[in-house]
């Protein structure tokens, strides 16, 4: 039955149940602050708070624009990530709701139910039941693998990629439903778009040709029908090379046996996805041979397949194309671990886009074996139970504000490595002992693939600490460890350490580091407001009130406004 011959009332009416499930589950989340990657993208961010977001985000690298100077540029561009339509979403809930964390969750959980209700839609185009059709998208909802994604503020990249890229196979169905150019265009556009929001629906058109193909279109119509996906990719790889110059990505040194790790152990929690953690620690999923072994039949399998649909010698074209979607999306996930600018090997974030394949394509299997009508939705209860108690205590856990949500968190040893990091590191005030013990353990760990900036992000943290608790022999400790380790750092660490000379009265040589800094940065957000923080230190009111001043003219955001208007009392005090 497709979304024509359903009575209005009845698609209204699952709408609506979709819309009540999705609140009723995720609304835990909006009580939680900015968190991790949050802040860096959104509450942190000049570029998202200034005046002047709209001239650049769509060739500025994502999270980027953080100063106006050629060297902020040139720091900006080696992240490799290009998210515009990410970074504008973003934007506009700031735009309308300021730095309220509780709208940008509003937002997600609003995508995530508008995205259920897409893909209800989409398989109900497909002419299949709505009582499956339905049955998936409430699976689709609750998919224990999905809280990152709505409860997260950052995980709506995915999100955002998924509404452009079901609304792009919503308008090619209509397409090959109608043969009109207008359906094709559209869908193209979209498909632009979902890159634009993150770059995973990258092999979308790859499945579109092979729909062409087995709609007989002819190798000729094929060809035409797939130009405008292709234009769409030139137009999007353009902007992302204006966004990044000439910086390209590197090889991380992952191996082929890390690639079919991941691809089988994504698979595996696919299908049972239970107990999950809150993170993924790669390094386990890497050794375990059963998740390589199967993601190698998997790989096989699909090459298999596709040998099988080049020649047209398939037996069952669904199959195929549910099976070769589902790789399809999830190569893109998994190629990441072979970038060095991927420090999430693995997440559970990853996986928003292939398991509404998976997911549809179970459900369907499922009515389709017991051959009823409506019987199967009573039998798919229980696990539409068992999805939403996994989901709702993540959602508990996400809100909370950022400290609270580190500490929350129990089995720390089932954690990837940035996790227990933050885990080691938010909870110095509270019990420094058992954070030093997690920090350590991390340090002990030299095969891990990130170790070397842990080393020196976990050195500047303590040092930091050290320096703020006033125990300054500690953080001397450590400001010489990271200048043993190498002879150039982060800005981080040279502010950090211009504070510590500064406090230990070493006021001229920390006021050297600020000056050198502002010569290499002069128009940078950070660097105005950190040497700002500098001159409060050594109570230079009026120097500091500069900086902010300064900060202010060039990235008009409210946090800088808020501190110079904290600053007038001192300063009519010291005249």
């Amino acid at each position: 039955m497709s979304p024509i011959n359903t009575p209005r009332r009845h698609l209204v009416i699952c709408v609506l149940i979709l819309i009540t499930l999705n609140f009723a589950l995720f609304l835990p989340a909006m009580r939680g602050d900015f968190l991790w990657d949050d802040k860096y993208f959104i509450s942190e961010n000049p570029n998202i708070q200034g005046p002047h977001f709209l001239r650049g985000f769509l060739v500025s690298p994502f999270g980027g624009f953080s100063g106006l100077d050629e060297n902020s540029a040139r720091m900006d561009r080696i992240m490799q990530f290009y998210r515009p339509l990410t970074s504008l979403a973003d934007w506009l809930d700031f735009k309308v709701w300021g730095l309220n964390p509780a709208a940008f969750h509003l937002t997600n959980i609003l995508l995530h139910t508008a995205n259920s209700a897409l893909l209800f839609l989409i398989v109900l185009s497909l002419r299949i039941s709505v009582v499956p059709a339905f049955s998936g998208a409430l699976l689709f909802s609750v998919f224990p693998l999905h809280f990152e994604n709505a409860a997260w503020i950052s995980g709506r990249t995915d999100l955002l990629s998924f509404l452009f890229g079901a609304l792009s196979v919503w308008f090619l169905v209509k397409f090959l439903d109608r043969r009109r150019s207008l359906y094709l265009g559209l869908s193209s556009l979209l498909f632009l778009f979902s890159l634009l929001s993150k770059e995973n629906a990258i092999l979308l058109p790859v499945i579109y040709l092979f729909v062409f193909l087995r709609k007989d279109f002819g190798a000729k119509k094929a060809f035409f029908s797939i130009l405008p996906y292709s234009a769409a990719l030139a137009v999007w790889f353009v902007l992302r090379r204006i966004a990044f110059g000439s910086v390209g990505l590197q090889y991380s040194g992952r191996t082929l046996l890390d690639f079919f790790a991941a691809i089988g152990f994504y698979t595996a929690k696919m299908f049972f996805p239970s107990h999950l953690s809150v993170t993924i620690n790669p390094v386990p999923v890497f050794k375990n041979p059963l998740y390589q072994i199967a993601g190698a039949i998997l790989t096989v399998l699909f090459l298999v397949c596709l040998f099988q649909a080049v020649q047209k010698k398939w037996k069952d074209d669904r199959s195929f194309l549910a099976f070769g979607s589902y790789f399809l999306l999830l190569l893109p996930s998994v190629a990441a671990i072979f970038s060095a600018s991927t420090i999430s090997l693995l997440a559970w974030r990853f996986l928003y886009l292939p398991s509404a394949v998976f997911v549809a394509s179970l459900v369907f299997v499922f009515f389709k074996a017991l051959n009823l009508k409506a019987a199967p939705i009573i039998l798919l209860l229980p696990i539409l139970l068992f999805y939403g108690s996994e989901v709702y205590p993540k959602n508990q856990l996400y809100g909370n504000e950022e400290t609270a949500f580190w500490l929350s968190i129990k089995n720390i040893e089932r954690e990837d490595v940035l996790a227990r990091f933050n885990i080691g590191i938010k909870g110095l005030a509270q019990d420094e002992k058992k954070s030093l013990a997690i920090l350590d353990q991390i340090l002990e760990d030299r095969e891990q693939p990130l170790y070397p900036m842990l080393r020196v992000r976990i050195y500047e943290e303590l040092a930091a600490h050290y320096t703020g608790v006033k125990r300054f022999d500690q953080a001397e400790h450590y400001f010489n460890e990271l200048f043993k380790i190498q002879s150039s750092h982060s800005l981080v660490l040279y502010f950090n350490y211009s504070y510590f000379l500064a406090l230990t009265g070493k006021i001229p040589e920390g006021e050297k580091i600020i000056n050198e800094i502002l010569k290499s940065f002069p128009q940078n957000h950070y660097v105005l407001t950190k040497a700002a923080k500098f001159y409060l230190i050594i109570k230079d009111y009026a120097k500091a009130a500069e900086f902010y001043d300064r900060d202010y003219s060039l990235f008009r955001n409210k946090q800088t406004l808020l501190l110079l208007q904290q600053l007038q009392p001192l300063l009519k005090k010291g005249n």
